[in-house]
């Protein structure tokens, strides 16, 4: 056989359909809507669903038997975000900062549901973590989420606040309502960096800064995240000035 065979697997397109639903869906979604995506029944979606979560390329939840993407997704999509340019640049420059402070170094893309964790660069005195890759930062209760609401075009942002407000998760969020979540974005851009303390996990601090490239682009969000006593404004002033400067020449 010779030339360019483009004929390609049909199922493997349908799957495809499929899981770039439960990609874009923001939250897990039932058999009947996944159906309905790939143009489908729901007995035959649920087979592809079934071979999905076997393979780990989708998760479902127990109480609701809705479907989501699984870890496997998640680490295929982390493994292509590993293989982007500018995210390779703002990994190195992670691990160039975390050895010039000793500071835990956490990088954070947007992703389908929000600020995500890509990469962790820990201390050499680590702090206690509930925060690892693939995790999905509360937008109003941390320092990265502060960060892409106060960066990202607001399209983006809004609805995951608007969900965040309506939502009583129970999360301590830094702002409960626009006018001040209006202030504080308006603080973050003058500032140039967003800072949390203790509101995720007590005693520890963080500061997030974005790295956006030389198009406007913003690529990530970079924190650095410690003890409180060395991560906040006042004592950390000359980190903080020095992270900033650092972050605002990615890209140039």
């Amino acid at each position: 056989m010779g030339g360019d065979d483009r004929r390609g697997i049909k199922a493997v397109e349908v799957a495809s359909r499929l899981l770039d639903h439960l990609a874009r869906a923001q939250t897990p979604v039932a058999v009947r809507e996944i159906a309905a995506a790939g143009r489908m029944s729901p007995g035959k979606a649920h087979r592809y669903l079934a071979s999905f979560v076997a393979t780990g390329l989708a998760r479902q939840e127990p109480e609701t038997r809705r479907y989501g993407l699984g870890p496997l997704a998640m680490r295929l999509g982390i493994a292509a975000l590993n293989s982007h340019q500018p995210l390779r640049d703002a990994m190195a420059l992670q691990r160039e900062l975390r050895d010039r402070f000793d500071e835990t170094m956490v990088l954070s893309v947007w992703g389908t549901h929000g600020p995500t964790i890509v990469h962790v660069d820990e201390s050499s005195q680590p702090i206690i973590m509930t925060m690892r890759t693939g995790a999905t930062l509360p937008i109003l209760a941390t320092a990265s989420g502060l960060a892409f609401a106060a960066f990202l075009p607001r399209h983006f942002s809004e609805p995951l606040i608007r969900g965040a407000l309506k939502a009583d998760n129970g999360l301590n969020l830094l702002a409960r309502d626009w006018a001040s979540i209006k202030r504080l974005i308006k603080q973050v851009r003058e500032q140039g960096y967003a800072f949390n303390e203790g509101h995720l996990m007590p005693g520890v601090s963080a500061v997030a800064f974005p790295l956006i490239d030389r198009t406007a682009t913003l690529v990530a969000v970079l924190a650095v995240m410690g003890r409180h006593e060395r991560v906040n404004p006042h004592d950390g002033a000359k980190m903080l000035a020095d992270l900033k400067l650092a972050t605002r020449n990615f890209g140039q």
